[in-house]
């Protein structure tokens, strides 16, 4: 095994110790009687769990009113140096009775208009990471869409699991009375982020750009595999809306350390920005140096894209 590869399955192995610290820390919670979690406790003890192999720092200079406060989550190869980031903010499956909620509407929809403006701002994709108790809570939640094996309501490793925030806003509008299982359906979880999972592949015939369509067809690793997952997410449930456009309009991204700069279909479908720029201008050819900085002086960087940022952790895969 390479050195990559044992970097890798020690990153996926810090993940797994992050989803059941939430787990263990979600059932404890609901055991005593109480009604649901704090979204921010949780990922304190997740950021705990996956240390040493995420690095991490914490700020305070963002608005205590919000809810899951945001967190700059970045992915680095350890063998190219490339990196992908996402700002990631938490959300808690809850349970009120028999109905099942997840508010992706909070303050009237603005939380979830700020998160995908300030991921314009960083220049990253947005994402939620999705706080959904054990599979004793989940129990009761169904979803009727097609499975392969177990049910992904009752998928061990669904605790936390992380939805393209994009999709949320589609979804919240497409399933207003199964919104939590469709969610759960079709997000990752988390710690399969960086494993390889070989899938068929919609929507490729947009795709012009030679490295894009390398990235889509071909087995990919550390960052490069993490940006492919969740664009896989989006591209599988764009492929539903409508009919493929067949137009071929190709974006380019103003970005000196991007990845891919440019072939990248600007089709968007329903979603609220042309998914394939959104999701990879997240790939920089390395780690940004106001991370680098943060990571190294504990403080939070200069600049209004960073007021209301939680902190930041970096993995290297």
């Amino acid at each position: 095994m390479s050195d990559t590869q044992e970097q890798a399955q020690g990153v996926r192995a810090a993940l797994v110790r992050g989803r059941t610290a939430v787990d263990t820390f979600t059932t404890k919670w609901l055991s005593q009687g109480n009604v649901t979690w704090s979204e921010e406790t949780a990922t304190d003890l997740l950021l705990m769990a996956v240390h040493p192999e995420l690095s991490y720092v914490s700020f305070t200079r963002y608005e205590e009113s919000r809810v899951g406060a945001d967190w700059l989550w970045w992915f680095v190869d350890s063998a190219s140096h490339e990196a992908f980031g996402v700002l990631v903010q938490a959300k808690n499956l809850k349970k009120k009775g028999q109905r099942w909620h997840i508010d992706y509407n909070y303050n009237n929809g603005n939380q979830l208009g700020s998160l995908i403006r300030a991921s314009d701002l960083l220049q990253v994709p947005a994402v939620y990471a999705l706080y959904c108790g054990d599979a004793i809570y989940r129990r009761e939640l169904w979803c009727d869409q097609d499975h392969d094996a177990v049910m992904c309501t009752h998928h061990p490793r669904a605790g936390v699991s992380v939805l393209p925030a994009m999709l949320a806003a589609y979804l919240n509008g497409l399933y207003p009375n199964d919104l939590v299982a469709a969610s759960l359906h079709a997000a990752v979880p988390l710690e399969d982020l960086t494993t390889w999972k070989k899938q068929p592949w919609f929507h490729v015939g947009v795709v012009q750009d030679d490295a894009v369509r390398d990235l889509l067809m071909r087995p990919q690793q550390g960052a490069r595999l993490v940006a492919r997952r969740l664009l896989k997410v989006l591209t599988d449930y764009r492929a539903r809306q409508f009919a493929v456009t067949t137009n071929h309009l190709q974006s380019r991204l103003d970005l000196d350390d991007a990845v891919f700069t440019g072939g990248l279909p600007d089709d968007r479908g329903h979603y609220l920005r042309p998914h394939f720029p959104h999701v990879l201008r997240g790939m920089r050819r390395s780690l940004p140096l106001y991370v680098r900085q943060a990571l190294e002086t504990r403080r939070l960087p200069e600049g209004p894209e960073f007021e209301d940022l939680a902190g930041m952790a970096v993995a290297c895969v």
